[in-house]
């Protein structure tokens, strides 16, 4: 069937059963609600010919992957990425190929990096990939989101010896 139900375009009969549900609103209810009857199931029939198209756009809008799976936050993964090869309370190194691949990051994330409380500097070195964060223990873990990441570093760095 080339060019079966399936395919069958519904912009005009859908259309005419919504202006006729307008039309009828105050001509007759049993017309009103036939025609209303006609638009919905339209509706619905047009939705499920495009029902691949919809998913696809709502997967992109909410950041799948092609398989369908959400993917992980830009971030997130950046975050993934980094070995702690350096910690001592005040001062951690991190590394990344992310960092070594995306040199544009640098000022961004310096930027980002030094808004936090505590952290007096954080300097990347793009040609390596390396992420040098000097910070006041004190002051960061004022802050337990910070205290918490704090301590899960130290414990990537403490594994790696």
């Amino acid at each position: 069937m080339p060019y079966g139900v399936k395919n069958l375009p519904l912009g005009i009969p859908m259309t005419v059963a919504s202006v006729g549900t307008l039309a009828t609103l105050l001509v007759g209810k049993r017309l009103h609600v036939g025609f209303g009857i006609a638009w919905a199931v339209l509706s619905f029939w047009h939705g499920w010919q495009h029902h691949k198209k919809m998913q696809a756009d709502a997967c992109r809008l909410a950041g799948c992957n092609k398989a369908g799976a959400k993917e992980a936050d830009p971030l997130l993964r950046i975050a993934a990425s980094f070995q702690v090869p350096f910690y001592v309370p005040g001062r951690i190194r991190l590394r990344s190929g992310m960092l070594a691949a995306n040199p544009q990051w640098q000022k961004p994330l310096e930027d980002y990096l030094q808004s936090f409380t505590g952290v007096k500097t954080a300097e990347i070195t793009p040609l390596t990939g390396s992420l040098l964060i000097t910070y006041d223990p004190e002051q960061l873990r004022q802050k337990p989101k910070l205290a918490r990441l704090e301590q899960q570093l130290a414990e990537l760095a403490v594994e790696r010896i």
